[in-house]
């Protein structure tokens, strides 16, 4: 039925309208199965030794998979961490073998436990993933860069004098600015694939990426010639992220970050980001010098008119 549906332009509200249902159906499969059968240990020890056997097969088929495919060692880690755990599905094959006679019903129980150690033994992994990546990275084999997918490849600033971290309207904003008015060599970076792709229509010098994801500034290449940044993004705690990981990278040019509150600026300016720039103190100012500029016949002549009406 859902891939019948799947092709409906209403689909995406459809699934959202039944997840909380498939989530009721999927603890209620779990309660039923915990019902069926108190665990012994016997049980216990075979899910375990499940686990040591069957999960480093699955990280090391899946880390080998996303090798295959073009993924960098980083990506292809951070997947594999992600989808080493056995899934609940198994659960719904082994109840139906063990209903038609194909499993013992002992087995039901051994995989519940297996699969539910698996899920611990995956979030503690993941909850150490960065980890992880970084100590395995050390040892695995240095990727072919012309062997990965695009999306993978190192994000190369090229001789840009300033890089722009988000490229919506203050972004695109400073851009231009600094492109029309400075003469700077400027590039853009910016997650979202449809403005990326509209910017580069548009001939802006712009590459695809997420500087609220670590993988994003392990790729990151910053050319020597880049002397500034400036953090443009709509988040405070994505320019947050970015301004540290630009510290922790070592980056020794100017950094410009855009901002909402006061209290914001005041804490990028202790952190020592060099401007500051609140996008709405200047507004109220901005309307009021407008309004001044007036004609001051238009209230008088207005007033006129409505009196004769």
């Amino acid at each position: 039925m859902g891939l019948l549906f799947a092709s409906h332009r209403r689909s995406t509200e459809l699934s959202k309208s039944l997840f909380s249902v498939k989530e009721l159906f999927l603890v209620a499969f779990f309660v039923v199965i915990g019902l069926q059968v108190v665990p012994t240990w016997a049980d216990l020890f075979m899910a375990l030794l499940l686990c040591v056997i069957l999960l480093p097969f699955n990280f090391a088929s899946f880390y080998l998979m996303g090798r295959l495919f073009g993924l960098r060692n980083r990506t292809s880690i951070r997947t594999s961490l992600a989808l080493s755990n056995f899934s609940e599905f198994a659960l719904i094959v082994v109840a139906v073998g063990a209903g038609n006679g194909l499993f013992e019903e002992s087995w039901l129980t051994v995989t519940a436990l297996a699969v539910a150690i698996g899920m611990i033994i995956s979030s503690l992994a993941n909850a150490y993933s960065l980890q992880i990546v970084a100590r395995l990275d050390e040892i695995l084999l240095d990727e072919n860069e012309a062997k990965l997918r695009p999306p993978d490849r190192a994000i190369d600033t090229g001789d840009a004098e300033v890089v722009v971290l988000g490229m919506g309207r203050i972004g695109r904003g400073a851009y231009e600015r600094l492109v029309d008015t400075g003469g700077l060599s400027v590039i853009g970076v910016d997650n979202d694939h449809l403005v990326v792709e509209e910017l580069k229509r548009e001939e802006f010098n712009v590459l695809e990426g997420d500087a609220t994801d670590h993988e994003f500034w392990h790729r990151l290449v910053v050319g020597g010639t880049a002397r500034t940044v400036i953090l443009a993004m709509a988040i405070h705690d994505s320019n947050t992220f970015a301004f540290e990981q630009l510290r922790i990278a070592g980056f020794d040019g100017a950094i410009a970050a855009v901002v909402q509150r006061q209290d914001q600026a005041d804490r990028f300016i202790r952190a020592g980001v060099h401007t500051v720039v609140n996008i709405y103190s200047g507004s109220g100012a901005e309307v009021a010098d407008a309004a001044m500029q007036l004609p001051s016949n238009r209230r008088a002549d207005g007033d006129a008119d409505h009196a004769e009406g």
